[in-house]
């Protein structure tokens, strides 16, 4: 039996909001290519990822709104802090591309509550597949 050997290189996934860690994951990258790197196949695939985070939260913000609508607020409106979420994928310590995207536009209680659990392996998959692309 004749065993191949892959070359992997371990990547960091971290998703935060105003430094507080939303989701961290380890994640391996079989025949990584270098060149992926500055490759627009990395961009667009990270801008993806923040658009569909993003969308998601809209939906959730509306299914909010929507079961709360006879809600009102009795004390003044205050002042918005702008907060925003930053993704970050790195190699060893060093940040090999992150993209941040505002989370002060979505209900409080629905940004601090984000959960991409469910749709981690599918990032990560997708993530993976960019980084050991031969043709880019």
């Amino acid at each position: 039996m004749i065993m191949q050997t892959q070359d992997i290189t371990k990547f960091e996934f971290i998703l935060t909001l105003e430094n507080n860690i939303v989701i961290q994951r380890f994640f391996n990258v079989p025949n990584y290519n270098p060149r992926s790197r500055n490759s627009d196949e990395l961009y667009e695939c990270v801008t993806e990822i923040c658009n569909t985070i993003a969308t998601d939260l809209k939906w959730k913000t509306l299914d909010y709104l929507n079961d709360n609508i006879n809600y009102f607020m009795v004390n003044e409106p205050t002042e918005i802090k702008e907060e925003y979420f930053l993704l970050r994928i790195k190699l060893g310590e060093e940040v090999f591309i992150s993209r941040i995207f505002p989370a002060h536009i979505y209900h409080p209680k629905v940004r601090y509550a984000v959960d991409i659990r469910p749709k981690i392996r599918e990032i990560l998959a997708d993530v993976t597949n960019v980084l050991s692309l031969k043709k880019l």
